[in-house]
């Protein structure tokens, strides 16, 4: 074969694997994304089955300190809301709003601020009940 055949059959392969990528971002771009927030009420969100079973599984996980108990109590949030139908693309817990302040009737893992990033079209999913705000 000429090599000319290989040269046009790079541009073709290249041309095609940008418009592939370009196609993508468009596509992903077009969701349009939600933040909610709400201060969790420690021992009593609607993850609360799912933190009893995590613990029950990993009774020795109780007693990491509070800065290690983020991305276990990340995960069961994310699990939660995915039982629901909800999908979590961003979430964020922050432990500043009630600093020194805590529950001393148990050990939970609760953090003082909770934001999600959903998509919008899911928003209806969540419960009104549960005290979400939005922040956009």
């Amino acid at each position: 074969m000429k090599p000319g055949f290989y040269i046009s059959m790079g541009i073709a392969i290249t041309a095609l694997t940008v418009g592939f990528i370009l196609l993508n971002d468009i596509q992903q771009e077009k969701i349009q994304t939600v933040w909610l927030q709400k201060t969790p009420t420690q021992c009593n969100d609607v993850w609360q089955e799912e933190y009893d079973e995590f613990f029950e599984i990993n009774p020795e996980m109780k007693d990491i300190p509070k800065e290690n108990s983020k991305e276990i109590l990340e995960s069961i949030i994310k699990n939660y809301y995915e039982k629901q139908g909800i999908e979590i693309l961003d979430l964020n817990l922050e432990f500043d709003v009630y600093e020194g302040v805590r529950c001393q009737a148990c050990s939970c893992l609760g953090w003082d601020r909770l934001s999600i990033n959903i998509p919008e079209s899911q928003l209806e999913i969540i419960d009104s009940t549960e005290g979400w705000t939005s922040i956009n």
